[in-house]
């Protein structure tokens, strides 16, 4: 059935039903029966040269029906009204006894004689209707008709397109601003009201209550939004009395404008260029899924109800945006993205933005992208947001893309439509190289000091565990950096490309973990280490370095469900160099070192830790950071015996964090003083110790020498070695008598400046001797060393 099918289908015309005339119902004696020529019809044949033809040949039609009613108001209500009140809300003497005299009838009934002087019209529409149909068959399918597509689109019915006709004709001309004014018997009523259009639609649906439901909020006309109803004049004024019209962009796209909906202007956008599934970087298996969803997509019947809603689940910058693109250009579709965030913040109801934007992703005949649906799914926001969008994407006649950074599974939902859930994994190392060497800046761009590109390549790939679009982002940063440093030769750097990688980290770890900033003017040749414990460490470095390798490249991946990230254990008295390794380690590799905050982390509260801690390892996992659990035995301790509730929430704690722990993708280093302390279940999860012993004698001289500064004036090696032999010191130990030492040189600096001595290190020691509570004797500082730490630190009443 045609637009126009109620009047005619096929090739014969169909007669047009007449609204009933019962006996009696003739016009009043002495009237003169109702007549008036026909203006001139339109008689242009053959196939519609474009749409707006069509459009216009359509309103013509709509013309017929109007004329017929001005008619009819001529002779019945104007008939007993003075040309004096026209226009103005005023009811004469000779209508109300006009009304007495009539018998009484349906408002859809009319007398015989009307009728038979309306019937030329009604008969000339029923001929325009089958023009209509026959050019319309004969117009090519590569001239699109637009009214024709707003009726396929959106499921519209004859009835529907005659009421969106009626009204569009006083938006596109003033004169029927005017003539509807006359009908309503009111000048300042433009626009048609409810009862006005069934009344001109009389000779089509002579059914007034099959009519009305057109104007229901759930029919296609009103949920879709294409005709709207303003708000009645007064509280209780029926449906009835409504005004009608069409919303504007439904009039611009039937006179042939692609212009957007205005209210959509920063919301909905379209991506600047294709993008094929060829050009799309993500992993191959999920690649080959994706083509085989759009050639069955591709295969379907023009349409089908069975078009899916994508759920596209992944990490921001992993590649949720772009599988749509590539799926949406496969298939042939244009992709509309709708920005969730700014739809929320919208002056517009939520409601009625996810309305507007559903139906301009139906005028476009496109695919529809929802960007950060997770925002919909946070505790704070009504759950009746996403409920109403996912049954508006579930009802929606097209593809529906809804991208998410958090998990979802429909519920009750979706047992008649295909729901396809696509997770888009953190990239491996393999594609992780791809995207560097899609967006890692050509070779003349960098400073001379920069590596070969796949060396280069391979670094920050490794060393970062970053999506396809932080890259990118972190590249843009690097050259933001550059150009700071010199704008006018902005050549990048390594240390540029690191410093833009991190600054793609999140910021969330900073509520519960403490950004640790790393002395980059130190080495690992700084770190005094036996050498058996060395070796420990430079084994730790390979293992960062090729972590990403040894799982991808290798294979070893797709044999480990967990344990994929890089758990080491520092084990050592305090101030034996934990801490510097860890920053060492962070140096090396580019990667932020954030030191966890166990008293922020910890809570009293059921649950509140657990809650906490995964915090911590999804904000790390997402900032490509080296997680520092210093004195680990406080989290990772052995689990007691329950002997009370508090004992059980305990252990739970533990169970929790040593699961988390083995998921964790990144690199955790945890110190400890005593490893005997530590739950053996932890321990089976490490996969790299590293013991920092106390420094002998000779560790303890080059902790020493490497303390000062080259051109500071100190003791003599053989004074250093005299001291490092006398005093077991750790490495944080010697730092701080040297740090002592420097003060006192400074308070005693002549005017050659400071010079530390021996006697201002013998002094720090025994401070720091003092510290750790132990008593200053003779025995241990030797007579010459006493006497300095008699006279400066201890009383006058020496010992004798």
């Amino acid at each position: 059935m045609g637009i126009f099918g109620f009047c005619c289908g096929g090739d014969e015309q169909k007669p047009i039903p007449r609204p009933p005339g019962e006996p009696g119902t003739e016009t009043q004696p002495g009237e003169v029966a109702p007549s008036a020529p026909l203006p001139p019809l339109p008689s242009a044949d053959g196939p519609y040269k474009d749409s707006e033809e069509h459009l216009w040949h359509a309103l013509a039609w709509a013309d017929l029906l109007v004329r017929a009613q001005t008619l009819r108001w001529r002779h019945t209500i104007a008939a007993s009204k003075s040309e004096q009140f026209w226009g103005m809300v005023h009811v004469t003497d000779a209508e109300v006894s006009r009304f007495l005299t009539a018998p009484f009838m349906r408002p859809d009934e009319l007398p015989a004689k009307l009728i038979e002087a309306l019937q030329p019209y009604w008969d000339a529409t029923a001929g325009i209707a089958a023009d209509i149909d026959a050019r319309r068959r004969q117009t090519p399918a590569g001239i699109p008709l637009r009214l024709a597509e707003l009726e396929r689109r959106f499921g519209l019915k004859p009835f529907d397109i005659a009421v969106l006709l009626i009204c569009l004709l006083s938006q596109l001309d003033g004169r029927y601003r005017r003539l509807f004014g006359y009908l309503q018997d009111d000048a300042s009523r433009t626009r048609p009201n409810v009862e006005l259009v069934i009344q001109i639609l009389l000779p089509i649906a002579p059914d007034e209550e099959i009519a009305r439901t057109v104007f229901n909020e759930s029919a296609p006309l009103r949920a879709n939004h294409l005709l709207l109803i303003t708000d009645p004049v007064g509280a209780n004024d029926p449906l009835a009395a409504r005004a009608l019209h069409v919303d504007t962009r439904i009039v611009d796209y039937l006179l042939g404008s692609n212009r957007q909906d205005s209210r959509l202007k920063t919301i909905v956008t379209e991506p600047e260029q294709a993008l094929s599934f060829d050009q799309l970087l993500i992993e191959d298996e999920l690649l080959g899924r994706l083509r085989s969803l759009a050639e069955w997509i591709g295969e379907l019947p023009p349409g089908s109800q069975m078009l899916p809603t994508f759920f596209l689940h992944g990490a921001y910058g992993s590649g949720k945006l772009n599988s749509a693109r590539a799926l949406s250009d496969a298939l042939g579709l244009p992709l509309l993205i709708a920005d969730t965030r700014s739809a929320l913040n919208s002056p517009e109801s939520w409601i009625r933005m996810v309305d507007l934007i559903l139906r301009e992703a139906i005028l476009r005949g496109g695919a529809l992208y929802w960007t950060d649906t997770q925002l919909l799914r946070e505790q704070e926001r009504p759950k009746d947001e996403w409920n109403y969008l996912i049954a508006a994407a579930e009802a929606h006649p097209g593809i529906v893309f809804l991208g998410s950074e958090t998990a979802w599974d429909p519920a009750g939902r979706y047992s008649e439509k295909p729901f396809i859930r696509v997770d888009l994994l953190s990239p491996g190392y393999d594609l992780r190289r791809r995207h560097w060497q899609v967006h890692l800046p050509r070779e003349a761009m960098f400073a001379d000091t920069a590596p070969e590109r796949e060396q280069l390549v391979s670094v920050l790939a490794n060393g970062f565990q970053l999506t396809g679009g932080r890259i990118a982002d972190a590249v843009a940063t690097a050259r933001a950096v550059a150009m700071q440093r010199n704008p006018q030769a902005p050549k990048l750097t390594l240390d540029d490309l690191y410093e833009g990688c991190r600054r793609q980290s999140s910021r969330g770890l900073i509520t519960f973990a403490r950004l640790v900033e790393p002395r980059t003017d130190l080495s690992f040749d700084n770190l005094i280490i036996p050498e058996v414990n060395k070796r420990q460490l430079n084994e730790l470095r390979g293992r960062i370095q090729h972590r990403s390798q040894v799982y991808t490249g290798m294979g070893f991946e797709r044999r480990l469900s967990l344990g994929k990230g890089l758990i080491t254990l520092f084990t050592g008295s305090s101030g034996t160099g934990k801490t510097m390794a860890a920053e060492l380690l962070g140096c090396e590799y580019g990667m932020q070192i954030y030191k966890v905050d166990l008293a922020a982390v910890v809570s009293k509260y059921v649950g509140e830790t657990e809650k906490n801690l995964s915090r911590v390892f999804n904000e790390a996992e997402d900032a490509n950071a080296i997680l520092f659990f210093d004195e680990g035995e406080a989290l990772f301790g052995k689990r007691g015996e329950i002997k009370e509730a508090r004992d059980r929430w305990a252990n739970t704690e533990v169970n929790f964090l040593l699961q988390r722990i083995e998921e964790y993708r990144g690199v955790v280093i945890i110190t400890t003083n005593f490893r005997q302390n530590m739950d053996p279940a932890f321990l089976r999860r490490i996969h790299a110790a590293v013991d920092f012993p106390r420094p002998d004698a000779e560790a303890r001289l080059k902790i020493l020498r490497g303390m000062f500064p080259e051109d500071i004036h100190r003791p003599s090696d053989e004074e250093l070695r005299a001291l490092a032999e006398a005093f077991i010191l750790s490495g944080g130990n010697i730092k701080n008598v040297v740090v002592d030492a420097a003060f006192r040189a400074l308070a005693e600096a002549g005017p050659e400046g400071p010079e530390i001595t021996i006697r201002h290190l013998v002094l720090g020691v025994a401070r720091e001797q003092q510290k750790m509570g132990k008593a200053l004797t003779k025995g241990d500082f030797g007579e010459e060393y006493y006497v300095w730490v008699s006279e400066e630190i201890l009383s006058d009443q020496v010992a004798k």
